[in-house]
């Protein structure tokens, strides 16, 4: 599994803001109204003070629709100083400020609407969203439990601790609280979400499945529940099911990346490459800057063969996300197929600098190095490396380390440990990383030797296997016997 990281959360936080400042609007505005017919021309009156304001609001929330929600702020501030005792105003603006990705300056105003209003629950739960998306867990608490204390009973409050229970992986606690702010208020479209994912960290997958359903029920129009509906049908083997919420999320909110990154997966994890490639393509195409759609394309792109664009996929998962370390064993690889060894040679001994215990990277870090022209390099790499390794436990990685450091002919006790090595993907590895010994050594054929005995052996998926195929390609047809 590709593991993620936390560089999703402004466009999550941007969704949930315009979600949360629609619903304001609307409950500034008193709810929907009926179009008002136009007066003959005789009779034309002045608006009053509340059409205007209502016509104002609606206004915004036309710009919110259309996405300018810096313009939505900005209408909505000049109507919240013009009635400063309507808090709903105050807060529908400092939602649209988050829309517009300025999370700084909401929290500033939530800070601000709080010092003159301190039980304002609204403001204290969106101080507590606010302060989880900027990683701050301690202030996120305090608005909690200030909020707690204001409303005790209050739904959204105990739906927000559910939301902290949940971030927290405390699960029982979670579904505690989801649990009685559905008492309060069945109708919660979001307690409802968060005790269907809840019981799906629980691995109640059945309860999570209904519970979802009841989510979709109350709000049909959102992706969010379709989407983890998914993934609770999924656990119980319904696929074809899974597969049509995945499509249903993606037909709900198309212009959600995060949507195309999850049926992607879906799809690369039942085997329709060109259909995770073009979710992937279009995740990249909405979030280019996010790295975990290009580590699942180039996986892909590397399985079809394709390396030169596989490599591009790597390197730029390296750009944006350098720590995540699984891509420069990839890129590593890539580029030692492709013969661009001076770069193979950086990727791995990065990956070996961010995980040391893995000595394979160490090894393949030096020999790309000799293969690179630089067997001096090569020697004092590996010889950084040997004298750190427990012989006793890693004895064959030290014994190959000591060979590249030595660069001389003295390889039988390392065929000795290979022959009697019984884990068949660290003694197929062995024999490629021996055959590359043999190769910057300059003896072709005994390097073919190894390689052939490394593909007979057929461990697919290791990192040695999938550097050999093409190691056997430039050598030419292996020898027979």
């Amino acid at each position: 599994m590709v593991k993620s990281n936390g560089a999703r959360a402004i466009p999550i936080a941007s969704a949930m803001a315009i979600a949360l400042s629609m619903a304001l609007l609307a409950s500034c505005a008193g709810g929907p109204r009926a179009a008002v017919a136009k007066p003959p021309v005789a009779q034309a009156r002045v608006p009053t003070p509340e059409e205007k304001r209502v016509e104002a609001v609606q206004a915004a929330a036309t710009m919110l629709d259309k996405g300018d929600a810096a313009g939505a702020a900005d209408k909505l501030a000049v109507l919240a100083a013009a009635t400063p005792a309507d808090s709903g105003l105050k807060l529908a603006q400092l939602a649209a400020l988050v829309s517009a990705g300025k999370l700084s300056e909401a929290r500033s105003g939530v800070d601000a609407l709080l010092a003159s209003d301190p039980a304002n629950v609204g403001a204290l739960s969106m101080g507590a969203e606010l302060a989880h998306f900027a990683g701050d867990d301690l202030g996120r608490r305090s608005y909690l439990d200030r909020a707690l204390a204001a409303a005790p009973a209050d739904p959204s409050v105990l739906s927000s601790w559910g939301d902290y229970y949940l971030d927290s992986k405390a699960w029982p606690k979670a579904e505690d609280f989801y649990k009685r702010a559905l008492a309060g208020d069945p109708k919660s479209a979001d307690a409802s979400l968060g005790l269907g994912r809840t019981l799906y960290r629980e691995a109640k997958y059945p309860e999570s499945e209904a519970q979802l359903s009841a989510a979709i029920a109350l709000e049909p129009a959102s992706p969010l529940a379709y989407s983890d509906r998914s993934r609770a049908r999924y656990q119980q083997g319904k696929y074809k099911e899974s597969e049509e919420d995945l499509d249903m999320a993606v037909s709900k909110a198309p212009n959600e990346s995060w949507l195309y990154l999850d049926r992607g997966r879906y799809r690369l994890d039942k085997g329709d490459m060109k259909g995770a490639e073009s979710d992937f393509d279009k995740a990249i195409g909405l979030d280019p800057g996010y790295f975990l759609s290009y580590a699942y394309r180039g996986g892909i792109l590397e399985e079809a063969g394709k390396d030169a664009a596989a490599l591009d996929d790597y390197r730029k998962v390296i750009e944006l996300y350098p720590d995540y370390w699984y891509s420069f064993e990839s890129a590593g690889a890539t580029a030692f197929r492709l013969g661009l060894w001076a770069e193979s040679a950086v990727d791995f001994k990065r990956a070996y600098s961010a995980s040391p215990a893995r000595y394979e990277y160490a090894i393949s870090g030096a020999l790309a190095l000799w293969r690179s022209g630089k067997p001096k390099d090569a020697s004092a790499y590996a010889g950084s490396i040997a004298p750190g390794i427990d012989r006793e436990k890693n004895g064959i990685y030290w014994s190959m380390l000591r060979l590249i450091q030595d660069q001389n002919d003295a390889s039988a006790e390392l065929e000795l440990k290979i022959q009697a090595e019984k884990r068949l993907d660290l003694k197929s590895a062995m024999l490629f990383y021996l055959s590359e010994y043999w190769i910057c050594k300059g003896k072709s054929e005994l390097a073919s030797k190894y390689l052939s005995l490394g593909e007979e052996m057929k461990r697919e998926g290791t990192l040695e296997y999938r550097m050999l195929k093409a190691e056997l390609k430039r050598l030419g047809d292996r020898p027979n016997g």
